[in-house]
């Protein structure tokens, strides 16, 4: 029988059964929003262009559009049936919603509320292959409600009076203009991103960091020695938990835990580390990679199957994962060694710890404003093995 480290222990379990179920553990960024600098609402630049179906498609086909192949959970959110209703509408003229794009790079739109609007008209409009597994697929109407005349029809086997409706179907496209400072457009995109499955934090991360950045999480994120200890969902997988469990990694080693921004929250801090992501150097960022290699495996190593959870039960916790991760990728080899070696000793003194601190139990269980206090404790306990 599993024994939970928190019996008998009231204000731990009310704290515990504060937490996010499975598939939602740890959402920092909730607890960050109270007191954090307000931003300037006049540096708010967004205008509205009307704009034809025609005008949209020929950005698209130049590349000025950016579709973010790098969301993964992209390609398979929708239906064939709700993308073929969607261009229903068009025939039928039943005005859409807007869209909302960000535009302070006029050579590359990034789509902040419409992306699954925008890549279905693509797939409709402008791919022409077949097969099933072929990228640029062209789409079949099928499941429509009134126009069951046009099932499993493409786009160029429509009436050209059809086509001719949908070429000049006017959109409403609102438009977030250069000058508009980061924050503010974060806030912007938080505030629209209120959709059918809106798109959580690092998602829009990685909307508004596109390229670069998300390739080295990407590559982080496939490493064996990440995914045998942070063993997710697919499901999380495609919400992009596995980028923000490295990203949180990166953050600290970039900025001490000493300098976190606790005036502006976890989201400005992660999203500076997709900027500085952008910047760094292949050598930087191999360093990096080799040190989250010996991190992972250190974890494993000590925890095996329980590595960053609270309890034997529990999911991986972000916080955990940070704190243990990022202390364990500053030891030499002979430090970690000994940390194996006393393994057993390091994972009482945690459980120890998580049983009788509750302002560590509450560091990483509630508020991500804590983080010098969660870094410091972990440091403690290594510090301590490695003095035995």
């Amino acid at each position: 029988m599993e024994t939970n480290i928190f019996n008998n222990h009231s204000q731990q379990i009310e704290l515990l059964d504060q937490e996010d179920d499975l598939e939602n553990e740890f959402k920092f960024e909730d607890d960050d929003d109270e007191n954090l600098e307000p931003f300037d609402p006049t540096k708010i630049r967004v205008k509205t262009k009307p704009m034809t179906m025609d005008l949209l498609l020929k950005r698209i086909k130049h590349d000025e559009i950016d579709l973010a192949p790098d969301f993964q959970r992209q390609a398979d959110i929708w239906t064939n049936i709700a993308k073929s209703r969607l261009i229903e509408s068009l025939l039928i003229r039943i005005p859409l919603p807007a869209f909302y794009i960000d535009a302070t790079n006029d050579d590359k739109w990034i789509v902040i509320d419409g992306l699954q609007r925008i890549s279905t008209f693509k797939e409709f409009l402008l791919n022409k292959e077949e097969g099933k597994n072929t990228k640029n697929k062209a789409l079949k109407l099928t499941g429509l409600q009134f126009l069951k005349d046009l099932e499993n029809k493409k786009y160029d086997d429509l009436p050209r009076h059809y086509q001719r409706r949908i070429d000049e179907t006017e959109l409403t496209v609102y438009l977030i203009e250069p000058g508009t400072p980061d924050e503010v457009k974060y806030n912007i995109f938080q505030r629209i991103n209120t959709g059918g499955l809106p798109l959580n934090n690092q998602e829009l991360r990685q909307a508004m960091n596109p390229g670069k950045p998300i390739q080295i999480l990407k590559r982080f994120a496939e490493l064996p020695e990440f995914t045998r200890v942070v063993n997710l969902s697919k499901k999380k997988k495609q919400r992009m938990d596995d980028h923000e469990f490295v990203l949180g990694f990166i953050a600290f080693t970039l900025t001490h835990y000493n300098d976190y921004p606790l005036n502006k929250g976890r989201n400005y801090f992660l999203h500076e580390a997709m900027k500085k992501l952008n910047k760094l150097d292949s050598n930087w960022i191999q360093t990096i990679e080799n040190q989250f290699t010996i991190a992972m495996k250190a974890a494993y190593n000590i925890f095996e199957n329980t590595a960053f959870r609270k309890s034997l039960s529990s999911p991986v916790n972000k916080s955990l994962f940070e704190s243990w991760s990022v202390t364990f990728s500053q030891l030499n080899p002979q430090q970690i060694e000994t940390l194996i070696q006393n393994k057993e000793i390091l994972k009482e003194k945690f459980r120890q710890k998580m049983k009788d601190d509750p302002n560590f139990l509450k560091s990483v269980s509630q508020a991500s404003s804590k983080v010098q206090y969660r870094f410091e404790q972990v440091n403690q306990i290594v510090q301590e093995v490695l003095s035995c």
